[in-house]
């Protein structure tokens, strides 16, 4: 028979191994516990990628369409942007690139969606658009011009943009315009920049937007009747000046939803398709 004392002394070391195992057990529970807690947050955290507010429609069918003999060297581009909260839309007509040489062109006509949207002054509505490049002279007024459309205002600006194989960065002058009406919802916009620092010719602005025509209605007679109405006071730019081509006129008149004629029964020039 051991003696007592011998015998208190195992119990106790045996209790304590007991503790020790069990409590390091829970601790690795807890550290088990803790990093798949962490992982849990954040996958949360970082959750399915938010959506775009605009998107790009796939394959767009071209809706304007604007024929510039002077640019016909230039790669162009359209493009159809939607915004699913409110179904506004963005149709982008293109020409040439910011780094690329000749002009850089771009084209807005703009359809707000159901929220009601309203227009602001020119320079804002320009510079929320210049933001991804690089401003080297702040978008300020400067006057108006006369178009098909009614008066247009303009704004002057400049941007830089980086020169492939070059620490340099290459200055372009630019004249941005804006032309919005409230009925219908519509805003018309874009900017023309120079190759270079050259002061923009404002006659050859002045008809690039003469010559926006509408392609399809797409269902919106209200925008069809804009453009029909502005048809009325087209210049037809070009025809005695020796540096721009003159506005093709179509050969034939083309068919228009039932109720986008002016009040003087002018039609929309160019092929209009209600697809």
């Amino acid at each position: 028979m051991k003696p007592v004392s011998r015998s208190m002394r195992g119990d106790i070391g045996a209790t304590l191994a007991r503790i020790l195992a069990y409590m390091g057990g829970l601790g690795l529970l807890a550290m088990a516990v803790a990093s798949l807690f962490r992982t849990e947050v954040g996958v949360a955290a970082l959750g399915p990628a938010p959506r775009p507010e605009w998107v790009a429609v796939d394959r767009p069918h071209p809706a304007f369409e604007l024929q510039m003999p002077e640019w016909s060297s230039l790669e162009s581009d359209y493009a159809i942007l939607r915004r699913a909260a409110d179904g506004g839309r963005r149709d982008l007509l293109g020409w040439g690139r910011p780094a690329a040489s000749g002009p850089y062109v771009m084209v807005e006509i703009y359809r707000p969606g159901r929220g009601g949207e309203h227009f602001i002054d020119a320079p804002s509505e320009i510079a929320a658009r210049i933001l991804p490049f690089a401003v080297t002279d702040d978008v300020k007024p400067a006057g108006r011009l006369d178009s098909k459309f009614g008066p247009v205002a303009l704004v002057d600006f400049a941007i830089a943009v980086p020169v492939k194989d070059s620490r340099h960065a290459k200055p372009r002058r630019c004249l941005g315009f804006t032309r919005p009406f409230d009925h219908p919802a519509i805003q018309i916009a874009g900017w023309y920049c120079s190759p270079g620092e050259e002061v923009v010719d404002r006659g050859l602005l002045a008809c690039a937007i003469d010559r926006l025509t509408m392609l399809s209605a797409g269902g919106d007679d209200d925008v069809a009747a804009l453009f029909a109405r502005a048809e009325i006071r087209r210049s037809f730019c070009g025809q005695r000046s020796p540096i721009l081509a003159a506005t093709p006129e179509r050969e034939q008149p083309v068919a228009t939803p039932h109720n986008a004629r002016s009040a003087h029964g002018v039609k929309l020039r160019g092929r209009l398709s209600l697809r």
